[in-house]
């Protein structure tokens, strides 16, 4: 399904969509906080190695096995900006049971209930609610956000339900891609199981993973964020690996990931010439931390379909090449600290340095 575009909206689908984009930002920054800043913050306090993540690991289609990262905190988490209709609970699977109830949560292990939890707690306004997120985030399979369909006449946000698990197939998700894609018109196996089985390990590819490398959480977000195209409204996926260490986004931007690298100084230093900054201000404004030879900062990388990664423009048939990449980088960013607010992030061409 086509997300509309803001200008496509009516005036109150218009609002809802700006109240949307607003709180999302608040969620990525947060989620970037806790996902990095604050693993790399334990890490110095424990004086261990940060697991630092190398140029080669934001490369598309890296097929490298990882170990998994003791400092890292996994999470999967899912943003949409209307309400998942009922219909979809066969693939998506939240229900009473894992609603976010105070006798459900109750279940969790070393959670602090809040007296006023039904008024109060899981709504997004509210200052309760990131500190509710911070407890349920460490639970196994994903956190749901949506619009509260019970305040119609409000555009109201919470978290929902917890403990949510996607069980739509693999080969469902690769066939749903290749028929956007048109690579078949009616189904997986039309063209037989090979052309099947390479359909399905693109489909990772489309998402920035590797078909063998990638972890529980990293395939059920991505099929996540393939079936949450066939819903109305935007949808977000955010997911948080221990083997990557980093942050992923998918949205109807595309895929976009976080990271903590190093950046040698002498190339930090090219960066401030180009940016007219100096290695004072850099350090101020977009250092995490830094060694002898090293600045240890935030990178966003954003990346891009290819062609072969595209709907046609003539909307016909075609064959697959499985050798043609579907996915490329497009954009790279060192971000500013948190407290650094007059700060822009700084464009730079890492990934491929080396």
């Amino acid at each position: 399904m086509e997300k509309k575009s803001r200008f496509e909206l009516g005036h109150t689908e218009k609002i809802r969509r700006s109240i949307y984009v607003f709180l999302r930002d608040e969620l990525e920054r947060r989620m970037k906080s806790i996902a990095l800043e604050e693993q790399y913050r334990l890490c110095q306090e424990k004086k261990i190695p940060y697991p630092y993540v190398d140029s080669s690991e934001l490369r598309p289609k890296k097929k490298e096995f990882s170990m998994e990262s003791t400092e890292a905190r996994p999470f999967f988490i899912i943003f949409c900006e209307d309400t998942i209709d009922e219909m979809h609970q066969k693939y998506i699977r939240f229900s009473d049971s894992n609603r976010v109830r105070k006798d459900t949560i109750a279940l969790v292990p070393n959670i602090r209930l809040h007296r006023s939890f039904y008024s109060a707690v899981r709504f997004f306004e509210r200052d309760s609610f990131f500190e509710l997120l911070d407890q349920l985030i460490d639970i196994d399979y994903c956190l749901l956000i949506q619009r509260d369909n019970r305040y119609k006449k409000r555009n109201r946000y919470s978290l929902t339900h917890f403990h949510v698990k996607i069980d739509w197939p693999i080969a469902d998700a690769a066939e749903s891609l290749a028929k956007e894609l048109r690579y078949i018109s009616k189904n997986l196996y039309e063209k037989g199981e090979r052309y099947a089985e390479i359909l399905q390990q693109k489909l990772f590819e489309y998402y920035g993973c590797h078909h063998q490398a990638s972890g529980g959480r990293r395939s059920a977000a991505l099929i996540a964020a393939q079936y949450l195209k066939s819903i109305p409204g935007l949808a977000t996926v955010y997911v948080s690996s221990s083997e990557t260490k980093t942050l992923t986004r998918y949205s109807e931007k595309g895929v976009a990931r976080y990271a903590i690298i190093q950046i040698d100084k002498q190339f930090a230093k090219s960066i401030c010439e180009t940016n007219n900054l100096t290695e004072e201000g850099f350090r101020q404004g977009y250092a995490l931390g830094e060694s002898e030879n090293f600045f240890d900062v935030i990178i966003f990388v954003s990346y891009k379909h290819t062609e072969w990664g595209a709907p046609p423009t003539d909307g016909k048939l075609r064959i697959l090449k499985p050798d043609y990449s579907w996915l490329g980088v497009d954009m790279e960013m060192i971000l500013p600290m948190p407290h650094a607010v007059s700060f822009r992030p700084v464009h730079v061409k890492w990934v491929y340095k080396s």
